[in-house]
């Protein structure tokens, strides 16, 4: 059946690749979003992309694939937007993560399907890559399959890009809510003229990262497995390193059996800034529905920092931010496809920490699948027990 229009909710960069998708198909598009454009997940990321060690699962395939076509892609969004640069740069990667530092030689060994130049640098040589560094790690690991890209900028792109293809795009509108009325779906919201109902010709895609389930819970058995992971980033005026790096930091009042929560990263952000964040930030006491920095985030922020530049590191910082990322509780990557058996309610979350990197590739596979090409793997799509 073809498609006459698609409504989107959410304008991060996974509805916004979804819109570009769609419109360069040919099909109408309209994205709305509660909140200020620039206020989303997607602003707050710090911009890493990380090629996998391997492919041996869909998901890690996805984001290889993802790897390999987004230097292709940030040329398109370039061309696309009259000029905007997302900042796509492969600078490589230090890993000095305390396991790597133990046994460089057995961590290099887990990397043979990453691609790339991978090898043991000793002591002198990260010295010489991070003097600003205060620790004397006697061996780390060069990775080349790593990159950076500017979060401000990719949106910017896509939001030109997409304005550029006749994308209509509203946001700041306050609550949206869906409903049903005579019988169909319809979006509730403070635009002026009512969208037409939610149907199989005029389908809906929910992007509203951690919020997307909120949205359609009243319709839902029981929630959508996402939850919402805090993560925190300073900016700090010390020069920016050449690379990635990537380390291991024990922080006092943190238990972390899984040392997700001690993992940090220095990373060289848009214009020569030095970002520093962390893999999984501060639990917000039990407010994670609240975007805002924490005191505990900063906190643990200043403890990592000085344990790898040394005392000074708090007066150094210049800015500092926060997201919500969408985690899908479901083992296997981002949740995509439709919701209900009708196939008018299709959501696409879940992406995590590495919406940025897979974000556009999802977007494709979302809109192949709307439009009959191919259907999502189903490692990916909704689980049975979640639809309506």
């Amino acid at each position: 059946m073809k498609l006459q229009s698609l409504t989107i909710l959410g304008a991060g960069v996974i509805g916004l690749s979804v819109a570009r998708q769609a419109r360069l198909r040919g099909l109408p598009v309209r994205v709305l979003d509660s909140r200020s454009f620039g206020t989303s997940c997607s602003h707050a990321a710090t911009g890493v992309l990380k090629a996998p060690e391997h492919r041996r699962s869909p998901y890690l395939d996805l984001r290889h694939q993802s790897w390999e076509e987004w230097p292709q892609l940030a040329e398109q969004l370039k061309d696309e937007s009259g000029g905007v640069d997302c900042g796509f740069r492969i600078c490589g990667g230090l890993d000095l993560r305390d396991r790597t530092v133990q046994d460089p030689h057995r961590a290099l060994e887990k990397l043979h399907g990453s691609g790339g130049n991978v090898r043991v640098l000793d002591q002198q040589e990260l010295q010489r890559l991070l003097p600003e560094m205060h620790r004397e790690p006697q061996a780390g690991l060069y990775i080349e399959h790593q990159a950076v890209v500017d979060p401000d900028g990719l949106m910017e792109a896509l939001r030109r890009s997409c304005l550029g293809m006749g994308v209509e795009i509203t946001d700041d509108l306050g609550e949206i809510s869906l409903g049903i009325e005579e019988g169909h779906r319809i979006v509730r919201s403070s635009l002026e003229t009512p969208l037409p109902p939610i149907d199989e010709k005029n389908p809906l895609v929910l992007s509203a990262g951690w919020e997307t389930s909120a949205l359609i819970n009243p319709a839902l058995v029981k929630p959508l497995p996402l939850k919402p992971v805090r993560g925190e980033a300073i900016a700090l005026d010390i020069p920016a390193p050449p690379h990635i790096v990537t380390f291991d930091a024990k922080l006092a009042d943190v238990d972390d059996p899984s040392g997700n929560r001690s993992r940090f990263s220095w990373i060289p952000g848009p214009g020569g800034s030095s970002w520093f964040g962390n893999s999984v930030g501060d639990t917000g006491e039990g407010k994670e529905t609240l975007p805002e920095p924490t005191a505990t985030g900063r906190a643990r922020l200043i403890e990592a920092a000085i344990s790898f530049f040394g005392s000074g590191v708090e007066s150094r910082i210049v800015r500092h931010w926060a997201g919500l990322r969408p985690k899908s509780l479901r083992h296997g990557g981002p949740l995509m496809g439709p919701i209900d058996i009708g196939r008018t309610l299709w959501i696409a979350s879940g992406h995590y920490r590495t919406g940025l990197l897979i974000g556009p590739k999802t977007a494709e596979w979302l809109v192949d699948s709307l439009t009959g090409k191919n259907e999502i793997h189903e490692n990916f799509s909704v689980p049975e027990e979640f639809r309506i």
